[in-house]
Order: structure tokens, then sequence, then C-alpha cells
């Protein structure tokens, strides 16, 4: 009996020292990923001034689109080093521009030609700044196409994707939102991401709300420059209905069930799409009147 304790005592403080000295199961959190994914892209970027991105998408909804192209230049505002971006889309034709200058959103209402201005924190580039502690949550670790990753999930996925305060602004009817964001345990860059939505519908609708899943692989990483860019990302959406009936007649229950149906087929053919790098130019000293939302056309 006395041998049996002492292994048993063995086995637990082995199985403690094991346990303990394995960062990837005990002592890994939320903010040491955070911090590592700081200490990486510090390094990438430190000698980026600049940065041009060329893109093209292709499948489901990106079929009306053309190219875009986005200005990076790297700006010291309030005390904080970020990126200005300049996007400029093409759909249906429509040239479509969009600039972040540091503390506003400028863009241009494609049908009224109006300049919208919007206060924003938008780190585009900087994803472990959009990340909350206090919002965020490790869930351990998974493979994903062969490459270990940490899992983090988090309470507000539009912090994330740097749109928070734009969601806020615009309120809307959405009844809860969660993510989760997927970190190579190798480059410290995001692999994937998940974002769920369920939005309210209106009153008259018979209490329909919708369920909105998207993923977003991100992929093909490859050096340019300093810096680890993703050659190809793969954004997969997919919708459904969900319906409280109670205190509708048959009849009313029958036609809401059958707008349900509609909708859900409608929404079903969106299909996958796919954004592909073309070309990236690296410290070619744009200008400052790119990031110009008064310039902006």
């Amino acid at each position: 009996m006395r041998v049996n304790k002492k292994i048993l005592i063995g086995v637990i403080i082995v199985g403690l020292i094991l346990f303990f000295s394995n960062p990837c199961l005990a002592g890994m959190t939320v903010q040491k990923v955070i911090s590592n994914m700081q200490k990486v892209y510090e390094k990438q970027m430190k000698g980026i001034n600049d940065y041009t991105v060329i893109q093209k998408s292709s499948g489901g909804m990106a079929e009306m689109a053309g190219g875009t192209t986005t200005y990076y230049k790297k700006a010291k505002i309030n005390g904080k080093v970020i990126y200005k971006t300049r996007t400029e889309s093409e759909v249906m034709g429509e040239n479509i521009v969009a600039i972040y200058d540091g503390n506003y959103i400028w863009s241009e209402n494609p049908m009224t030609g109006e300049i919208n201005k919007k206060t924003s924190e938008h780190y585009s580039v900087q994803m472990w700044k959009n990340l909350d502690p206090a919002k965020t949550h490790y869930l351990g670790e998974e493979e994903i196409e062969g490459e270990k990753t940490h899992v983090l999930k988090t309470d507000d996925p539009f912090q994330i994707m740097g749109m928070g305060q734009m969601m806020s602004q615009q309120g809307g009817g959405s009844a809860g939102a969660w993510g989760k964001i997927w970190i190579s345990s190798k480059t410290w860059m995001p692999v994937r991401m998940l974002i769920v939505i369920k939005t309210k519908a209106e009153e008259r609708t018979g209490g329909m709300a919708m369920i909105t899943k998207m993923t977003i692989d991100i992929k093909d990483y490859r050096q340019v420059s300093s810096m680890l860019h993703p050659y190809q990302t793969v954004m997969n959406m997919e919708m459904e209905m969900e319906m409280d009936t109670s205190g509708l007649s048959e009849e009313e229950k029958k036609e809401e069930e059958e707008n349900m149906k509609m909708m859900s087929a409608m929404m079903s053919g969106m299909g996958d799409i796919k954004t592909e790098t073309v070309d990236i130019k690296v410290n070619t000293g744009l200008s400052d009147d790119l990031f110009d939302g008064n310039k902006i056309e």
C-alpha cells in the first residue's frame, strides 16, 4: 500500500511538472498571444514606411467588382504609430474610395456624391491592437491544415476587424455576436477568423431572425521585404433563418414559413469569395495627399 501511494504521488508530481512546463497547456494566455503578435509585427514592420497592395477578388458577389488597390503609409498620430490607409475599389463600374487618416474614415456616397466622415480607430494591419483581453478568451490549440494554432474567442468580433466604433455608431438590430481567431504558433499571424452575428428582424416579420456565419481563411503567407503577407484569403458566408411563430395564426405561420424558405434560397447561392494579391510595392514614397480626406476623389 505504501509503495502504491509513493508511486501515485510520484506520478502526480511528474504530471504537474509536465503540465506547468508546457506553455501551450498551462502558460499560454490571451495576453501572451497578443504580446507575441505585437513583437512579430513590430519586427516585421520596422523598416516599412509605406506599401501598396493590389488585389483581385472572384466568386460570389465579388464577380460584380473589379480590382482593389490599398495604400498604406506609416504615421504618428496622437503619439501612436499607425498606418494611414487609402482603398480604391471598382464596384459595378463605379470607383469607390475610402480613406483612414489616423482619426477619421472618409468615404464618398456613390449615389449622392456626398463625403462621409466618421471618427474611428482602424488598426487594419495591427490586429493585436484590436484584441481586448477583457473581451477575449483563450480556448487552447487546434490544427489548421497541418499548422498548429492558438484559438481565441472574442465577445466583440467587429473590434477585431477594426469596425467596433463604426458598428456602434450605426446601431442596428444585432441580437448577439461573437467570433474566433486562429493564430499560428509558428509565425504568430492569423490564419482563420470566424464571425457569427444574430440579427433581429422587424416585428412585422413574425419574430424572424437571421444568423450569419462568416469564415475567413488567410493563406499563402509570403515574405515581402521584411514582412509576411497573405497572398490569398477565402471568405465563406452562410446564412440561416430562425423564426418565432408563437402567437401567430396557422395562416400567418404558413405565410412566414414561405417567406423564410424564399429568403434562405436567395442566400444559399452566395458561394466563396476568393481574394488574391496580384502585386505588392514597398517603400515607394507615397504622397500624403493620397490620405487627405478633404482631397478624396
